[in-house]
């Protein structure tokens, strides 16, 4: 394991720019200087920051020969590149094998990188050198500006980046300790990719996907819902650019998350908002859904695919070539009629009627009951009463249950977690964690279930247009196999239902629910 090189990041003070500062250290140190090495680069990472949440950068440099993705983790340690094509954002596949592509795969997963901000840098180096004129520290003084940020470009904090160098950490030290006490910097308050993000109009934590709402138990049912339902709607105008651009697949997934996350607020705490505008607005969210599904349909079965495929015998992995080419020519399809719809007068005028609903007064509380009613009151009451209704559901499926009846059951799970995510902390931590935790478990079992029964419907559709195509007869017979594999997942995701719903639904649990959730 190589040895770690100390490294420090700091921001220089207001009065303090780096000529003067490069005048500082040659005062008190052999100061070298290396050529100046001006560039400019875009900040590279996923919609959601998964780089930044895993300690990494990664910035496109773009160069005559073609462009380069550069990935670092740590200041001071070797970082890695790939040579990749210009475009608007790459998935795995799209980066070339080796070292590259193997760390990031598993950081983004089916996330897909994209650029965030542009960067100039004027930057220069230094060396500190010792009586025998060996380097040992170096120093790199940077100046730099976010460039698109729609006038001119935003001059970002000045940084110097100090870095140690192997078998000499008291001269390393000596230059922290003048820097810090002397010339009074102090550690960079945020990364520099964060404020050229931020200097560009972004948000340096990138789209969320989890609700952030100061929430109080006393707080009036409707203030709360519409607190919620607001920032559920920002997330849903956060993901609409992505989606239509089809960046990745999670942009989609995420709306649809946010928009099945409001119809259940909706449906949970009706009491609190008038009747016919709440029909209105159920309707229209409940459209949206519709008009997202088939994609997302499709999506979850491509992504699903590699793991499908490894349970078929290798030697008919291509005679299913022309399923997976019908796959994708399917979503195509779907998607341009999602684009159409969601670009469309009817989703236009439905979402500002939703969030012009958001924005009004809702009207007299006297035909609202749980309007002024405290939130942990009505959430609390609302969980007891889905949890009961869960319990009851899940106590009278069998083996000679109908795969409807697991359906509802998850529908009702979701319900369940959406109150639990969106209001759970009203309630102590360690009785709302492990109850997500338990019924995500029994989620997960029941989505499996579904899923494949969706896909292996679906792909048994296909086998009429599937027939017509060039190796068709050699993938309806490999069609079969692959489909007795998503049977099999069902009846494995089946055989799983009954541990997984007795954790959920054990006596002690029972009782924990009714006593926390109690008003």
């Amino acid at each position: 394991m190589p040895l770690e090189v100390p490294s420090y990041s700091l921001a220089l003070p207001d009065g303090v720019d780096p000529p003067a500062l490069v005048s500082f250290l040659a005062e008190r140190f052999d100061i070298a200087a290396d050529a100046a090495a001006p560039l400019a680069f875009t900040v590279v990472d996923t919609a959601d920051r998964r780089l930044r949440a895993a300690g990494a950068d990664v910035t496109l440099h773009n160069g005559r020969a073609g462009a380069t993705l550069v990935l670092r983790e740590q200041v001071g340690a070797a970082p890695l590149s790939a040579e990749v094509r210009r475009r608007k954002r790459w998935l795995v596949g799209d980066l070339p094998a080796g070292p590259f592509r193997d760390r990031l795969a598993p950081i983004i997963e089916m996330r897909a990188l994209l650029p965030l901000a542009r960067v100039r840098v004027d930057a220069q180096p230094l060396r500190v050198r010792n009586a025998d004129a060996k380097t040992v520290v170096r120093l790199r003084l940077t100046r730099q500006a976010a460039l698109d940020t729609g006038g001119d470009p935003a001059p970002l904090t000045p940084r110097v980046e100090v870095t140690g160098v192997l078998g000499y950490p008291r001269p390393l030290a000596r230059v922290v300790a003048a820097l810090s006490t002397e010339a009074g910097l102090v550690d960079a308050p945020e990364s520099m990719a964060d404020e050229a993000i931020a200097a560009s109009g972004g948000d340096p934590e990138g789209i969320r996907s989890k609700v952030r709402v100061d929430l109080r138990r006393d707080q009036r049912t409707d203030k709360a819902a519409v607190a919620v339902l607001r920032d559920l709607a920002g997330m849903v105008g956060a993901n609409l650019p992505g989606t239509l651009a089809d960046y990745d697949t999670e942009f989609l997934h995420d709306l649809r998350v946010a928009v099945r996350r409001s119809r259940s607020v909706l449906r949970e705490l009706s009491g609190a908002f008038p009747d016919e505008p709440l029909k209105q607005h159920r309707d229209a969210l409940k459209w949206i859904q519709a008009i997202t599904g088939p994609v997302r349909d499709l999506d979850v079965q491509l992504l699903d695919w590699d793991h499908l495929l490894s349970g078929v015998p290798a030697d008919r992995h291509a005679a299913l070539a022309p399923v997976r080419v019908l796959l994708g020519r399917h979503r195509a399809a779907a998607l341009r009629t999602l684009k159409r719809e969601l670009r469309g007068a009817a989703y236009r005028e439905a979402w500002a009627a939703y969030r012009a609903f958001l924005a009004d007064d809702l009207g007299p509380a006297r035909e609202r009951p749980d309007g002024k009613r405290p939130i942990a009151e009505v959430a609390g009451r609302r969980i007891r009463t889905v949890y009961k209704r869960m319990v009851a559901m899940g106590s009278a499926i069998d083996e000679t249950s109908p795969a409807a009846d697991l359906h509802e059951l998850r529908k009702r799970g979701k319900e369940l977690r959406y109150l639990l995510e969106l209001f759970g902390g009203l309630w102590p931590a360690d009785v709302v964690k492990p109850m997500v935790k338990t019924l995500k478990g029994l989620q997960d079992v029941l989505g499996t279930h579904q899923d494949r029964e969706v896909q292996a419907d679906h792909l048994r559709q296909l086998a009429d247009e599937l027939s017509t195509q060039v190796g068709g007869p050699e993938a309806l017979l490999a069609l079969g196999v692959l489909v007795d594999r998503l049977d099999a997942g069902q009846r494995a995701a089946r055989a799983q239902f009954a541990d997984r719903f007795a954790a959920f639904a054990a006596d002690s649990q029972r009782k924990l629910v009714a006593r926390t959730f109690s008003s």
